[in-house]
C-alpha cells in the first residue's frame, strides 16, 4: 500500500508540475478542468444522488457554471470575498451542529457546483499573473507544510482531538504544529524578499491559508461521514478520491487568492 501510495504521489506532482511550469496555459486550465470534472462526479456521491438522469442534468448544470467562470464572466474581485463568506459558512457547520440543513442533497448540490467551479477560476487566475507559477507554489506549500507538520506534531505530542467525531486522528497540538512548520518556513523566505510590510501581510495570508485548509479537510469528512463513506472514490490508487486530495485547496485557495486581491497582487 505504501509502496502504491508513493508511485501515485510521484505520478501526480509530476502531472501538476509539468502543467504549471510549461509556458502553454492551455495545458493548466485543461488540467484543473479535468480535476474537478472528476471532483464533481464524487461530490454527487455525498449528495447521494443515484438517477442517471439527474446525475446527468447535475453534469450539465456544472460544466455549465465552469465554463461561465473560467470564461471570465464573473468578476474576480468579487468572486473571491463572495466564496470566502460561504466557506466561513461551511466552516460553521463542519465545527460545530449549527446548519445541518446543509446536509439536504439539493444543497449540498448547490454547494458543490459554486465551490468547485469558483475554485477552478480562482486557480486558473492565480496562475496567469505575472510569476503566477510561483504563487501556485507558495500556496501549495503551505497546503502541504500544514499537513506533514501537523502529522508530525500529532503523532510526538497529539492528545487533544480537535475533531473526535468527524477525524479522530487530528488533534489540536498537530494543528498548532502544522502552523509552527508553515511559519518556520515562510518566515526567512518572506522577510529576504518582500518589504517588512508586505511580507507581513503574506505570512498572514499563509497562516489562514493554512488554517482553512485543516477546515476544508474536516469538511469533506463530515460529508463523508454523513453518507458512510471512508474515501470519496478509488480514483487514485492508494490515495482514495480525487476530493480527498484536494478538499484542503478548495478550501484554502479562496483565501490566499483573497490575501492577494487585498495587496494589490490580484486584479
Amino acid at each position: 500500500m505504501l509502496k502504491q501510495r508513493v508511485i501515485t504521489a510521484l505520478v501526480l506532482a509530476a502531472i501538476v508540475l509539468c502543467a504549471l511550469f510549461i509556458p502553454n496555459p492551455l495545458l493548466w486550465r485543461a488540467l484543473i478542468t479535468l480535476v474537478v470534472l472528476l471532483a464533481f462526479y464524487e461530490w454527487l456521491r455525498f449528495c447521494q444522488i443515484e438517477a442517471l438522469p439527474i446525475k446527468a442534468l447535475a453534469y450539465g448544470v456544472f460544466g455549465a457554471a465552469v465554463y461561465f467562470t473560467q470564461s471570465g464572466w464573473l468578476a474576480l474581485d468579487w468572486v473571491i470575498p463572495v466564496v470566502c463568506v460561504l466557506w466561513l459558512v461551511l466552516l460553521v457547520f463542519t465545527m460545530t451542529d449549527a446548519l445541518n440543513i446543509l446536509h439536504i442533497k439539493w444543497l449540498k448540490l448547490l454547494i458543490g457546483i459554486v465551490v468547485l467551479s469558483s475554485a477552478s477560476f480562482i486557480v486558473i487566475e492565480i496562475k496567469n499573473l505575472a510569476h503566477g507559477h510561483l504563487w501556485i507554489v507558495c500556496f501549495l506549500c503551505a497546503v502541504v507544510a500544514a499537513d506533514i507538520g501537523a502529522y508530525f506534531a500529532g503523532r510526538r505530542f497529539g492528545r487533544v482531538k480537535l475533531a473526535p467525531s468527524i477525524s479522530p486522528g487530528k488533534t489540536v497540538e498537530g494543528f498548532f504544529g502544522g502552523l509552527v512548520l508553515v511559519s518556520v518556513i515562510y518566515i526567512p523566505v518572506l522577510f529576504y524578499f518582500f518589504s517588512a510590510d508586505a511580507a507581513s501581510m503574506l505570512l498572514l495570508t499563509v497562516l489562514v491559508t493554512a488554517v482553512v485548509s485543516v477546515g476544508g479537510d474536516l469538511f469533506e469528512s463530515k460529508l463523508k461521514r454523513h453518507v458512510g463513506l471512508k474515501d470519496s472514490s478509488q480514483i487514485l490508487p492508494g490515495h482514495g478520491g480525487i476530493l480527498d486530495r484536494i478538499d484542503s485547496i478548495l478550501a484554502g485557495v479562496n483565501f490566499f487568492a483573497l490575501g492577494l486581491l487585498v495587496l494589490g497582487y490580484l486584479s
